[in-house]
């Protein structure tokens, strides 16, 4: 079977690239390709079952068993296992989050957490800070603060209720480079609440650690002072932990790193183990008398007993192999790799991210933070063909995004190393080339 023909003629695709491969069978961090090439995955953590691992048969087994007894409940009804997962996420959750909402991905998820949150406070305003990824829905591209994906947006839609606050990025600051641009990030927040409409604004949606963006981290000044600000004036404190939540770093939240309470907590990605799913967790004194009995949100696969079936079989492996302490181990074995490599590679402008959610920023030059864009770009296909499957993100797409499963073992994991360290290498080399390109060599169009 041709599959290649097939998949030109009948698949819709989006970010398809002319090197996309397809995929015929995969286990734990190994995928293989329809000719039988074997590939390590580094990116599983956002494009798939997350911590645990491609097909972990406690999963596979978990959803088996379900859809032979209950697959599926009319929304109006519970399943027993639904019931057994939301007391579950009750004991692992932040203090006082006790209620949970389960659907079928991240991104609908931020927007049932949306629509809660204004029918909670009776406000339609919603910030969210420059750099965010919160999904790819209408609504949620609105709330998105990346200009390479805002322009998709059909129409160039706008929701006046939706907008953006400068963040408090550490290696690129908005506000400038100054001893001050936490505390000005902290006031461009103020400001926007004390201003007239500021009555409206429902709440502030904010990852801990910014993806999509590069793997932004903030100081922790700036998620104090978020929360502080958020308090004073009643706005609710949407935490997004889609691609951070359940031990990629190292913590089974994010938000625990820094002391961070939310009002609402969304999560998704690697709860389902590959099965689709998405939830958001609040505290119980939150929820206005008579909401569950209204159709504040109708989907008709929430709350639906096979999600939850996946979702209590990635929680159990979560425990029984101390993915968090995983995390913590790989992640620091990872960060020590490439600080070194930043010691003979100037290319290397940053190494951050907490556990196993690490983004390393390339740069042509260290004084000026220039993205390795074009460099980068070509690193993908470099990796691709070495058998390590990668992503780069961030404005610049400069930004090498590693976040394999924390299941991976020592000898994958080594393998996914030295095939970084090779393509840090390949940036290096193109990087130079560029540099030191004559006239004569410069691509055609550029400078024109």
């Amino acid at each position: 079977m041709d599959y290649a023909a097939l998949s030109r003629q009948h698949v819709l695709h989006a970010l398809r690239r002319p090197s996309s491969l397809i995929f015929q069978r995969a286990q734990g961090s190994r995928m293989w390709d329809i000719d039988g090439k074997m590939y390590l995955d580094t990116m599983s953590g956002s494009a798939g079952p997350g911590m645990v691992g491609h097909a972990h048969p406690a999963v596979g087994e978990a959803v088996a068993r379900q859809m032979a007894q209950l697959p599926s409940v009319n929304l109006l009804h519970d399943s027993t296992t639904l019931i057994e997962f939301c007391a579950k996420m009750a004991s692992l959750a932040p203090k006082g989050m006790s209620k949970t909402f389960l659907c079928t991905g991240g991104g609908e998820a931020i927007e049932a957490a949306i629509k809660f949150a204004m029918r909670v406070t009776g406000r339609v305003e919603v910030l969210s800070l420059s750099g965010a990824y919160h999904g790819q829905s209408l609504a949620t591209m609105g709330l998105g603060g990346m200009p390479a994906l805002r322009k998709w947006m059909p129409g160039a839609v706008r929701w006046p209720n939706f907008r953006q606050i400068p963040s408090a990025d550490t290696y690129r600051p908005l506000l400038g480079e100054t001893p001050d641009s936490c505390a000005a990030a902290i006031h461009a927040l103020e400001a926007d609440l004390d201003s007239a409409s500021s009555c409206q604004v429902a709440a502030l949606v904010m990852e801990i650690v910014q993806g999509p963006n590069g793997h932004s981290v903030f100081e922790a000044d700036y998620y104090a002072g978020v929360q502080r600000v958020c308090r004073e004036r009643q706005v609710l404190l949407i935490v997004d932990e889609v691609q951070t939540g359940l031990c990629r770093c190292g913590t089974t939240w994010a938000c625990d790193i820094f002391d961070v309470r939310p009002d609402i907590l969304v999560i998704g990605k690697a709860l389902g183990g590959g099965f689709p799913i998405g939830a958001f967790l609040t505290r119980p004194e939150l929820i206005p008398e008579g909401l569950e009995s209204e159709p504040w949100h109708m989907l008709t696969f929430m709350n639906q007993p096979l999600a939850a079936a996946a979702a209590l079989a990635v929680l159990d492996i979560m425990e029984k192999e101390q993915l968090s302490e995983r995390a913590k181990a790989l992640g620091a074995q990872f960060t020590q790799k490439f600080k070194t490599l930043a010691r003979r590679y100037d290319v290397i402008g940053d190494v951050r991210g907490p556990g196993l959610f690490i983004g390393v920023d390339f740069v042509e030059d260290r004084s000026t933070k220039a993205p390795a864009t074009a460099a980068c770009r070509k690193a993908w296909e470099f990796a691709l063909d070495k058998g390590l499957i990668t992503q780069f993100g961030g404005f610049g797409t400069n930004v090498y995004k590693f976040k394999p499963p924390l299941t991976t073992t020592k000898e994958d994991f080594e393998r996914m190393l030295e095939i970084s360290e090779e393509m840090v290498a390949f940036i290096q080399d193109e990087v130079d080339r560029e540099k030191n390109a004559s006239p004569l060599e410069v691509p055609a169009g550029v400078g024109e």
